[in-house]
C-alpha cells in the first residue's frame, strides 16, 4: 500500500492556521522567546527597531542566512508520525496500537517555516529579506484507516475534519532607530509580497456498490480532494517600538508589530482536484496522484463552481485573504550581569486575532538566560501560554554559527499538540559598539 506516504506528505506540503511559536532568530528561540530586551544590531529588525538606537549596539552586523522550522502533530506524538510513514513495516499489533492512539477527531500536522535570508545593520539602520510559510492539515480517523488499510465495507467513512490551510509571503523590511532624550524610538517599514494562500480538503465521498447474487454490496469508496488557492497579492506594514536603558545593564523594550498593515492576497482563485479510489489506496502511485492533482489546476469559475462541493473552500479563502497579518504586542526586559550572564523576560500578545497566519498561542510569557563562556555562548528558556501550553528551549553560539532547539506542547486530550522547533543561522558583528 504505497499511497499512504503520499497522503501524509500531502497533508504537509499540498495544503499544509500556524502551529508553532517560531521566532526569526536562533538566539531568540534559545532563550524561549525572551529576547526583545537582548536583541541588538540586525536582530533588532525582527524584534524591536527601537533597539537600534540603544547604547552598545554594534557598528555593523549581518545574518546570512537563517532558517527556523517548526513541526508539530495533533492527536499523536511526533515520534508516531514516523510510524505512520513506515506503516507497512509495522507488525499487525503495532498497527492496531497506532490506530487506537489516534483520537476520534483524527490527527494532523502543523508546519511553520521562517527564513530570514539576509539581514544587515549599519549603525542605526537595518534592512532584511525573509520568507515565511505557515500551515496545517488534519485527517479524520476514518480516512487514516482508509488510506492505511484500504476499503472495508464494515467501516463508516466520513470526510469531516480532513482539511488544511497554507499561506506564504515574502517580507522586505527596513528599520531605523534613534535616541530621543532618555529613550530610543524606532520604526520598521515592510513591503509584503504574498505568494499563495490555500484551503484544501476532502469535499466528497461516494460509495460504489456492486450487484453480487442479487444484493447490492459496497465494494469501494471514491473520495475527492480539492484545493482552492489565491496566488499573489500585496501589502505594506509598519512596526513601532520604544526602548530604554534606565540603569546600566538593564534594557526595557516594547514594540507593536504590524501596528499598521494592508496585506491582502489576490481575489483571483484557482482550483485543483483529484479523486482516489480503491486502486489508489491498495497500490497507488504517489507521484502520479500528485501529478494528476497539479495538472488539474484551472481558474475557479464562480458561475459553475459555486454549485460544487468545493465552493465552501473558496468562501474560506476569500475570508482569509482579507484578514491580513496579526498585530502583535511585544514587551520585555533584560539585565546583563558582570559575570557574562544575561537574564531576560518577555510578554507577547496578538491584538484583535482573526488572522489565519497567527501563531498557535494568542499570548506568551517567556523567561530566558544567556551565559557567555570562553569560545561559546549558551542559552536556555521557558515559555507558557498561561494555560496548558509550554515550551522548553536551548541554544548556543559558536563563532558565526547560531543554533537553537525547542520542544513545544499545547492542549490536552484529543486537542493535544506537540512538536519541535529548530533554527540555524550564520552571523557576525563588529567588535566595536555605538555609544
Amino acid at each position: 500500500m504505497k499511497i499512504h506516504r503520499l497522503a501524509i506528505a500531502a497533508a504537509v506540503a499540498a495544503a499544509a492556521p500556524a502551529a508553532a511559536q517560531v521566532p526569526l532568530t536562533p538566539r531568540a528561540l534559545g532563550m524561549g522567546g525572551a529576547y526583545i530586551g537582548v536583541a541588538r544590531g540586525a536582530e533588532s529588525l525582527w524584534q524591536n527597531p527601537a533597539n537600534l538606537g540603544l547604547p552598545n549596539s554594534p557598528h555593523w552586523s549581518a545574518a546570512i542566512p537563517t532558517l527556523s522550522i517548526g513541526l508539530g502533530t495533533r492527536g499523536i506524538d511526533t515520534d508516531q508520525l514516523g510510524d505512520l510513514l513506515a506503516y507497512n513495516e509495522l507488525s499487525e499489533a503495532e498497527r492496531d496500537a497506532l490506530l487506537a492512539d489516534i483520537p476520534a477527531g483524527g490527527t494532523g500536522v502543523d508546519v511553520d517555516v521562517r527564513a530570514p535570508l539576509v539581514a544587515l545593520q549599519v549603525r542605526r539602520f537595518a534592512v532584511g529579506l525573509s520568507y515565511q510559510t505557515v500551515g496545517s492539515h488534519t485527517v479524520n480517523k476514518s480516512i487514516v484507516d482508509l488510506v492505511l488499510n484500504g476499503f472495508d465495507p464494515q467501516n463508516s467513512y466520513t470526510i469531516e475534519n480532513t482539511e488544511g490551510f497554507r499561506a506564504g509571503f515574502w517580507d522586505i523590511a527596513a528599520a531605523y532607530g534613534r535616541r530621543v532624550g532618555p529613550v530610543s524610538v524606532g520604526a520598521t517599514a515592510h513591503w509584503f509580497i504574498p505568494r499563495e494562500m490555500v484551503r484544501s480538503g476532502l469535499v466528497a465521498a461516494d460509495t460504489t456498490f456492486t450487484d453480487i447474487s442479487g444484493f447490492r454490496v459496497p465494494t469501494d469508496i471514491r473520495v475527492t480532494y480539492a484545493g482552492i488557492a489565491s496566488e499573489g497579492g500585496s501589502g505594506l506594514g509598519l512596526d513601532l517600538g520604544v526602548a530604554a536603558e534606565p540603569i546600566p545593564g538593564l534594557t526595557v523594550s516594547a514594540a507593536i508589530e504590524n501596528a499598521f498593515n494592508t496585506v491582502q492576497w489576490s481575489g483571483d482563485l484557482t482550483l485543483r482536484t483529484v479523486t482516489l479510489d480503491r486502486e489508489d489506496y491498495e497500490d497507488g502511485d504517489p507521484e502520479g496522484v500528485l501529478e494528476e492533482y497539479d495538472d488539474s489546476k484551472r481558474d475557479y469559475n464562480t458561475a459553475v463552481d459555486v454549485a460544487q462541493p468545493w465552493d465552501r473552500l473558496a468562501d474560506s479563502v476569500l475570508a482569509d485573504r482579507d484578514a491580513g497579518l496579526p498585530a502583535v504586542l511585544r514587551a520585555g526586559a533584560a539585565y546583563r550581569l558582570g559575570t557574562g550572564t544575561t537574564l531576560a523576560a518577555a510578554f507577547r500578545s496578538e491584538l484583535g486575532g482573526g488572522s489565519p497566519v497567527g501563531a498557535l498561542w494568542d499570548q506568551q510569557v517567556s523567561l530566558g538566560v544567556q551565559q557567555r563562556i570562553p569560545i561559546v555562548t549558551l542559552r536556555a528558556g521557558f515559555a507558557s501560554d498561561m494555560e496548558d501550553g509550554t515550551l522548553l528551549s536551548g541554544g548556543l553560539s559558536l563563532g558565526p554559527i547560531q543554533l537553537g532547539v525547542a520542544r513545544i506542547t499545547s492542549g490536552s486530550g484529543n486537542d493535544e499538540r506537540s512538536g519541535w522547533i529548530a533554527t540555524f543561522g550564520l552571523g557576525g558583528r563588529s567588535d566595536t559598539t555605538m555609544p
